[in-house]
């Protein structure tokens, strides 16, 4: 008998874990993101998370909501030449004199 009640205990554990992170995906989407206005995105996850309208809200302000800081797109290197210097006459040895 104490194996059902441990069964049903683990298949209970896992159903409300599973439901726990479905109801807060939204919130961890923006924080990976780094999404604009994440207090907003949260206090709606949190406060609408039980309605069958906000949590569809959340996720898509999440998924959808402009980042804080856009990456820049990389640009092809361009390898650039080191700075010209003036160019320098070499010196010529003409019996035993430099110039």
């Amino acid at each position: 008998m104490s194996n059902g009640l441990l069964a049903d205990d683990i298949w209970t554990l896992t159903v409300v874990t599973v439901f726990v992170v479905l109801a807060v995906l939204p919130t961890f989407i923006a924080l990976v993101r780094g999404a604009d206005e994440i207090l907003l995105i949260m206090l709606v996850n949190a406060l609408c998370c039980a309605t069958v309208i906000g949590w569809p809200i959340a996720l898509v302000m999440a998924i959808k909501w402009p980042r804080k800081h856009r990456h820049p797109t990389p640009s092809p290197h361009v390898r650039s030449s080191p700075p010209r210097t003036q160019p320098q006459h070499p010196r010529r040895v003409i019996r035993g004199r430099i110039e």
